[in-house]
């Protein structure tokens, strides 16, 4: 069963979030100096109290987070950004993943629907499956590449 992540889960969160950090193409961004606990704590509560939301399996394998924010540059123009979605490395060959996201792209649908959001974004890390998301009425907006040196 997927459901929203509870206040008292936010531990579990942040350290699946430090693992999440590790994974990531970005250098700087895996350095244990770089990942801040209390950041990290203090934006799952603010998802998980109205900014966007936090879904978990129910047996805390894996999580998906979003966020509802204005656009930069048309803020009447809000947007819901996925922001981070793992599994567990042991738990990858499973459904868990796949659950995950179809209940993001549900809670999606629906906010779009109630005029809660204008659009929203899924996005793929380099490093990760690469999902073509246009099957699933997505549209690509672009791409992100990164320089550190």
């Amino acid at each position: 069963m997927i459901r929203d992540a509870y206040r008292h889960e936010i531990p579990e969160l942040v350290e699946m979030m430090r693992d999440y950090s590790m994974q990531s193409p970005v250098p700087v961004l895996r350095s244990a100096t770089a990942h801040n606990s209390d950041h990290v704590a203090r934006l799952f509560f603010e998802l998980i109290t109205g900014r966007g939301f936090v879904l978990m399996d129910e047996h805390q394998r894996g999580f998906i987070a979003a966020i509802v924010t204005p656009n930069v540059w048309c803020p009447d123009v809000r947007e819901l950004h996925e922001l981070a979605w793992w599994v567990k490395p042991d738990h990858r060959n499973s459904t868990i993943g796949g659950r995950l996201w179809t209940e993001f792209n549900r809670r999606a649908g629906q906010m779009l629907l109630e005029k809660k959001i204008d659009f929203a974004c899924t996005s793929v890390l380099s490093n990760s499956p690469m999902i073509d998301y246009t099957k699933r009425d997505y549209q690509i907006m672009q791409a992100t590449f990164f320089r550190d040196k």
